[in-house]
């Protein structure tokens, strides 16, 4: 089987383009931005550059990025037809908006499986405190005509989630199948600093945003202190939201000048939540990905909040790393954590059961390290890339039968 994955970076698909490759169990090139393809050509086989347009800073403002977005899919349909001068292919899997395929359906007589995270933020969801400024939810209603668009034409859809694949109208899930990724993550000892005699509860995500959790995780925290001092809360991730509405809400609320820098500091300022040397919070953002293995490490337990999320990839950092979990019963969580077998589960907004079942761990770890030793088989057993390469190779097939038949 001969597949070309298409996507902007190297994030998405890139370990199992490797693992096809070195395993042999198929011929995988990887369609990528230029800069990417000259960053990584010497370490990573079989990557074929396309060219990325520069965003027009005049474009109206309501279609901001989507006029390069119209772009890019040409310039990759360009670069397909130079690859298939010199070779064939059996498929061609692309991101949904890292690749974005608009301009391969009907132009290439190969099967295209679109991965696709979710079909809009309205069916993902954002904090009602925070919703979507008027410009986002124009925006956003391409973004769910293109997700619509893309099921339709493409012989078969990759969601990385039930709940993911749930967010679709019923009549396209026929054309769905929900996968997540497979990861090959190792592990090394921790270097993290931690403070001698507190047990440390830590936070991880992409972002700070309340979608994410975060607010929710300092609710929690304030709540543990007040029945355990010997205990630091130790959050890392990006101040600067990414993918919610968070800072629309700031820059609304608040003048320039008295505008917080990031949702971050507005929360812990209203929380009256200080980062200084004697607090019980810490803030960590890290340069290298190792410093971050090495602060997941060295962290007791982990509180997972999530809100909204469709298969959120620092979930399965955590359990690679056998941490002891406590997460929200929602989104796609239950279908990776089962409660009382490799994490607890707990209602969002039950506070009170969340220092519950923080406290228990507190008090006497040992009683629950079996979770976080489950949590570590289980991640090998069902999200490791030895175990999901198997899988995706079975919907790459379906996809490709699909196309012969016509159906």
């Amino acid at each position: 089987m001969r597949v070309l994955f298409i996507h902007e970076g190297l994030g998405q698909f890139h370990t199992l383009h490797e693992y096809l490759n070195t395993h042999g169990l198929a011929q995988s090139w990887f369609l990528c931005s230029t800069s990417v393809y000259q960053a990584n050509k010497d370490k990573v086989a079989n990557l074929v550059p396309f060219q990325v347009p520069s965003e027009n800073a005049n474009t109206y403002f309501y279609t901001k990025n989507l006029e390069a977005r119209i772009q890019r899919s040409f310039l990759i349909k360009k670069a397909i037809s130079e690859l298939l001068e010199r070779q064939g292919l059996d498929l061609i899997v692309a991101h949904g908006s890292g690749g974005f395929p608009l301009q391969l359906f009907g132009e290439f007589d190969i099967p295209i499986i679109t991965y696709i995270e979710f079909p809009s933020f309205t069916h993902h969801g954002c904090d009602p405190k925070y919703p979507q400024p008027d410009y986002a939810t124009y925006r956003d209603k391409v973004f769910e005509m293109t997700s619509y668009h893309q099921a339709l034409k493409s012989d078969l859809v990759i969601t990385p989630s039930e709940y993911a694949k749930k967010m679709f109208p019923n009549c396209l899930h026929d054309k769905i199948v929900a996968q997540m990724e497979g990861f090959e993550i190792g592990r090394k000892p921790s270097t993290f600093a931690k403070r001698d005699g507190y047990f440390h509860i830590g936070f991880s995500a992409r972002d700070l945003s309340s979608a994410k959790g975060f607010e929710q995780f300092i609710l929690i925290a304030k709540e543990i202190l007040k029945v355990r001092q010997k205990v630091r809360f130790v959050f890392c991730g990006a101040p600067k939201v990414l993918y919610s509405y968070e800072e629309a809400f700031l820059q609304s609320n608040f003048d320039k000048d008295n505008r917080p820098e990031s949702f971050m500091k507005y929360v812990l300022a209203r929380e009256g939540i200080t980062l200084d040397e004697n607090s019980a919070f810490q803030h960590v953002s890290f340069a290298s990905y190792d410093e971050f293995a090495s602060y997941v490490e060295a962290m007791d337990m982990f509180l997972y909040p999530l809100q909204y999320g469709s298969a959120n990839w620092g979930l399965f950092e955590l359990l690679f790393r056998g941490k002891v979990i406590v997460a929200s019963d929602r989104c796609f969580v239950p279908e990776v954590i089962r409660h009382r077998d490799n994490g607890l589960l707990c209602k969002y907004e039950d506070i009170p059961g969340w220092v519950r079942h923080a406290t228990d761990i507190l008090d006497a770890p040992e009683k629950f390290s079996h979770l976080g030793e489950r949590a570590l088989q289980d991640a090998h057993e069902r999200f490791h890339i030895s175990s999901v390469a198997g899988r995706y190779l079975s919907a790459f097939e379906m996809a490709i039968r699909r196309r012969r038949l016509g159906v």
